[in-house]
Formats: C-alpha cells, structure tokens, sequence
C-alpha cells in the first residue's frame, strides 16, 4: 500500500516538473564541456589541427547505443563548425557497426555533400577497453590534434585516456555517463559532464552549452525525490 502511494507521489511529481520546465524561459546553468567546444575549433580552425572525438568502447546494437548516438551529435557540430577550413575530425571507434555510422555522420553533416571526406578520418582502435585505449596512444602520437573529446562508454580505463590526451597537449573535455569513467576523469577536470548531462550535446541547431528542456526536467526530479526522499525518512522517524 505504501508503495502505490509513493509510486503515486512520484508520477504526480514528474508531471509538476515537466509543467514547470515549460514556464522556464531560460537555462538556470551550463554545461561546461560543451561550452568549451566551439572555442577548441576555432583553435583547430588557427593551428590547422583538427579535434579528436573518442566514442569510447560501446557500440549501436546493445543497451550503449544512447551513449554513442550522443557522441555522434557530438561528431555533428564538429564537422559542421570546421568544415569552413576543411578541418574535419578525427573518430575512434571500438565497434565496427559505429565506425560505419561514423563515417555516414562526417558525410551527412558536411554542409557541402559533395565534398569528399577523408575515410581514414575514422579508425577502429581496438574490440576490448584496454585495446581501444591503446589505439587512442598511436593515434594522438602519429597525429597532433588541437583538443581530445571523450564521450562514449568509458570505465576505469578512461584514466588511460585522459592521460594519453594530456601527454601530446592536446586540450582535453570529458563527457562521462558512466560512474566508473566519471571517477577515473575527475582528478583531471572536475567539471565534466557526468550522468545524464552527457545526453546533453547540443545539435547544431542549439545553443552550445546550455541545458536542454529535458536535461533541465532531470534537474528538477532529482531535487524532487531528493525531497520525496527525505519525507519518507521524516514519516518513519516520528513514527
């Protein structure tokens, strides 16, 4: 009985979260990492190094697909926002399915269709995490890259990553959903995207960095259960 009636609660709470989410004409915070993406682009646009982007160990056909699809938005706005220099991204890649839809995202996302994109933009760096984390080595050691971007299905091997991108100096942004990634990267920058803050990617289309409506619904049903939560344990304590 107690049950239904939380369960009750928390539905009726997610529904004044979404209402509310609606009346909010603007973002209350940013997500940093993806701030920072259009600044490391107009480095590479300057340096004639282009950005890296790792979509870590998952792949399209098991229960990681959300986390590479979000890279892949990713993989978007960095092609679309360097293809006036021609400076396209480089892509690694552990899954063969995601190294083919990596390769449709670079054409699809050129604004010029026709313009030819350099297949070897796209390498697969190896099957298994430690594997892949030794390609990310020989990739950032044979060719300079102006910023690393880590967003994908990333465990305590990220650790490996991280260190790799700060070896050869490329500038480095985390966007970790994964706990284990999280706790790996966050000695080398704090503010990460961790969680479901990794879903936030902006398209193209949006405004870089900010939260969209549905990251800003998860916001306010944390907080929301947060307090659902601490009512419980206030309930059980007086009785």
């Amino acid at each position: 009985m107690m049950g239904g009636w939380l369960l009750l609660i928390f539905v009726l709470l997610t529904l004044l979260s979404i209402r509310m989410v609606r009346r909010i004409q603007t973002s209350p915070r940013v997500v940093e990492p993806f701030r920072r993406i259009p600044r490391q682009v107009g480095r590479g646009l300057e340096t004639g190094q282009p950005p890296h982007l790792a979509l870590g160990s998952g792949g399209l056909i098991s229960q990681d697909a959300a986390l590479t699809l979000s890279g892949g938005r990713i993989l978007e706005r960095l092609t679309q926002d360097g293809e006036a220099g021609e400076i396209f991204p480089f892509v690694t890649v552990a899954d063969p399915v995601t190294l083919l839809y990596a390769r449709r995202v670079l054409q699809v996302a050129s604004p010029h269709q026709g313009l030819s994109i350099p297949p070897d933009r796209v390498w697969w760096a190896g099957a298994s995490p430690m594997a892949y984390a030794a390609g990310l080595t020989l990739l950032l050691g044979t060719q300079p890259v102006t910023t690393s971007i880590l967003s994908g299905l990333f465990r305590e091997e990220a650790v490996l990553a991280g260190e790799i991108g700060q070896r050869y100096g490329a500038h480095s942004i985390f966007s970790m959903p994964d706990p284990g990634g999280a706790a790996a990267l966050w000695p080398f920058d704090p503010s990460l995207a961790v969680g479901e803050e990794a879903f936030a990617a902006p398209s193209p289309e949006e405004i870089s960095g900010h939260l969209s409506a549905l990251l800003l619904t998860h916001d306010l049903i944390r907080w929301l259960l947060i307090a659902l939560l601490m009512l419980v344990a206030l309930g059980f304590a007086l009785r």
